[in-house]
């Protein structure tokens, strides 16, 4: 006889009928939810009920069949691979999407130079414009009015690249105050991991799976997943000697081993950017032995207090090798540039300050806490408190994206920017085309006032002279002339002064420049010679060849003055002196014909100075990284060619840069739209599927219910029919 009794069989129809309800009703709530965000299709777990043991009465002829069935619970469909390398792909259309926003940012300013006149672009149009009016000039030689012309048109040019400049800085700051919001955000999502984690842990300590809060979880994964590139685990914790429940882990991807965590189960990190940071040292080596303190688990040296071996006190475990005087194991380098691994005599550096040229955009992460701020804490049950400090290249995604849009600078990469990321001269951001832009400003503006006043080398023949050889003005009786001599020191200038070479010289064996590069000491060298010529047109005593002389700066960094040092698209202006037509374009640089008995014969006609100023123009000159960046890591000319050619080329860079990003956005955006529809086939609600689930339940608890019905004629017959 069956192990199952008669009203057994009731009970396998009266279950029969509740698990068909049970899968209608999943059924249901999948369709109802076919449009919610972040919904993964639920299926219902059926058991069979089986008995293990035999009746007592059990004998060979009886046949062993179940009770019926059971609704083990409700589980989500997801495949676990398929997230990892959705979310994998999603950091990267983060990272190329911020890239891609940001470049356009730079072509709505910098592709206005190809809006103007005949498809030349604003800015080359204006520099045509101007050797046009050089080459006026060059054919009315003394006009008045065709120099003013020419300084008009000049002046056209300089206010176009100072709006330049300055909608580039406009376009940096707005990149820089979306990077403090999307660092908001990415620690309101971790927030909001945490609490969930929290929530789900609760409602598993009670055996309730929390799949609705699993797919609010999720969305939050997948977000976070565009900012950074993560790593998400499942894991168990022990509740007591009995029971255990999942732990969720988010780890921040190639991040070492141990990789850093971003969550740990209720427990999670904040994301920091402060606005000015400790200067840290780009020796530093994490896996130095010598500048570890202590021993982990395994007797390797680690400077990490939450790994590292403790004993019975709860003390860690000292590391014998540990050197704290060792260079590469010091974090931070004090005012003077040496390694230190104290905070309190680290330098402080402009790391995320608006309006600074200097930041860093160093990250950190907080130690993880849970919502009450409560630390987590170690097998001692001691706080684990440590910040984590965040490289160069420790993010993938939209962070590192736009971190590099704010500090890159391509060619014009620092020795220190090598220093803390090796491939820094090959990533461009807003900082390169900025810089790009500086270059050509101070390479037209030194050109020209070169070109306009007297040759460092010929200073001797146009001013007089005593018996001293020290300059002197037209004073009564003749004084000298005090600028900056050659060593540093104020005093009468003489021809020794305006040696550039004797400049650097005396610059180089002075000890207050020992840190300074050869770059730096040259440019300084040429500074200080110029504004020695600035002083001495001012009060010189020109000879009688050179009476004629009114040459003097045409550009400087303000048009309030005549400063012609660290001359930037953003500052580059008309001269006062120019502007006040106390300067005018030198028609000749050539000695005017003294006679016999004293008199001077003029050359009025003569143009060769103006006639040099248009060859410039179209001449190709050589751009060197270390005239804008003193301590540029690139050696060498990055550049050869005119000034509309660097404008050109410019314009070229960020044309290829858009072309390349666009590429990759394309490509990295149909490789995470092809995985996401992978995943909705497993996840996601499908109508046509669940109409047929439908039906398929209905038929079985329709069936149930025959079975009902016809046990229970079975018995009618059994009892009543027997009676009679």
């Amino acid at each position: 006889m069956a192990v199952i009794g008669t009203f057994g069989s009731f009970t396998a129809a009266r279950l029969g009928i509740y698990a068909s309800q049970a899968s209608l009703n999943v059924t249901g709530n999948n369709i109802a939810n076919i449009n919610t965000k972040g919904y993964t299709r639920q299926r219902l777990d059926l058991v069979s009920i089986h008995g293990s043991g035999n009746s007592r009465y059990a004998n060979g002829l009886g046949v062993n069949i179940g009770y019926g069935v059971l609704a083990d619970g409700a589980s989500q469909l997801r495949d676990p691979f398929l997230d990892i390398r959705y979310r994998d792909e999603n950091s990267k259309v983060g990272a190329a999407e911020a890239r891609v926003d940001g470049l356009q940012q730079l072509a709505h300013i910098l592709d206005e130079v190809g809006k103007g006149n005949n498809e030349f672009g604003v800015i080359e149009a204006q520099f045509s414009d101007l050797l046009q009016q050089l080459n006026i000039l060059n054919r009315t030689v003394g006009s008045e009015d065709n120099d003013t012309i020419v300084r008009s048109s000049a002046q056209t040019l300089v206010r176009l690249m100072n709006d330049y400049a300055k909608a580039m800085e406009t376009t940096k700051n707005n990149q820089l105050e979306d990077l403090k919001k999307d660092v908001k955000t990415v620690n309101t999502l971790l927030t909001r991991i945490r609490d969930l984690n929290a929530e789900i842990r609760k409602a598993g300590i009670f055996g309730d799976d929390a799949l609705e809060l699993r797919d609010q979880r999720n969305v939050f994964i997948d977000e976070l997943s565009s900012y950074m590139k993560i790593d998400v685990k499942y894991e168990t914790e022990r509740i007591d000697q009995y029971s255990e429940v999942e732990k969720l882990v988010i780890t921040l991807a190639d991040s070492g081993n141990p990789p850093t965590k971003l969550v740990d189960g209720i427990y999670a990190t904040q994301l920091d950017m402060p606005e000015q940071d400790y200067l840290r040292n780009p020796e530093y080596d994490p896996t130095d032995p010598k500048g570890m303190q202590y021993l982990d688990r395994d007797g390797k040296p680690t400077d990490s207090l939450r790994e590292a071996a403790k004993d019975a006190q709860g003390n860690p475990t000292k590391n014998l090798d540990y050197d704290p005087d060792h260079e590469p194991g010091m974090k931070y380098l004090d005012e003077n540039g040496d390694p230190t691994d104290d905070p309190a005599d680290a330098a402080i550096v402009d790391n995320a300050k608006e309006g600074s040229d200097e930041n860093r955009l160093w990250m950190r992460l907080a130690a993880l806490t849970d919502k009450e701020g409560r630390y987590m804490r170690d097998e001692f049950n001691q706080e684990i408190t440590e910040t984590v400090d965040l490289g160069d290249n420790d993010l993938f995604g939209s962070l590192q994206a736009v971190r590099e849009l704010l500090t890159e600078e391509g060619e014009f990469a620092s020795e220190t920017d090598v220093a803390f990321d090796p491939k820094a001269t090959d990533k461009r951001g807003i900082p390169y085309y900025q810089k790009a832009l500086d270059a050509l400003a101070r390479k037209f503006a030194e050109t020209f006032n070169q070109s306009n006043q007297v040759d460092l080398d010929k200073v001797g023949k146009y001013y007089e002279v005593n018996a001293d050889g020290e300059f002197v003005n037209g004073a009564t009786p003749p004084g000298t002339i005090t600028g900056t001599k050659a060593d540093g020191t104020q005093g009468p200038l003489t021809a020794d002064d305006f040696d550039t070479a004797k400049i650097f010289d005396a610059l180089k064996a002075d000890p207050a420049n020992q840190d300074l590069s050869d770059n730096e000491l040259r440019q300084m060298a040429k500074d200080q010679a110029y504004k020695n010529l600035e002083t001495l047109r001012k009060n010189g005593q020109l000879t009688k060849e050179y009476e004629y002389y009114d040459g003097g700066p045409l550009f400087s960094n303000s048009g309030d003055g005549n400063d012609t040092t660290g001359i930037t698209a953003a500052n580059i202006s008309i001269s006062k002196s120019w502007s006040v037509h106390d300067v005018r374009i030198l028609n000749s640089k050539e000695p005017n014909e003294v006679l016999a008995d004293g008199s001077v014969v003029e050359h009025t006609t003569a143009n060769d100075n103006i006639g040099h100023l248009i060859s410039m123009m179209g001449t190709k000159l050589d751009y060197y990284a270390w005239d804008v960046v003193p301590d540029a890591e690139a050696d060498g000319r990055y550049f050869s060619g005119t000034f509309q050619e660097m404008l050109a080329s410019v314009n070229n860079n960020l044309a290829t840069d858009q072309l390349i990003t666009n590429t990759m956005y394309s490509s990295y955006t149909t490789n995470a739209l092809a995985l996401e529809n992978n995943r909705q086939s497993v996840s996601g609600v499908d109508l046509n599927e669940e109409a047929t689930s439908m039906m398929q339940y209905q038929k079985s608890y329709a069936a149930a219910c025959q079975l009902m019905t016809t046990l229970d004629s079975m018995l009618d017959k059994l009892i009543n029919g027997t009676i009679r």
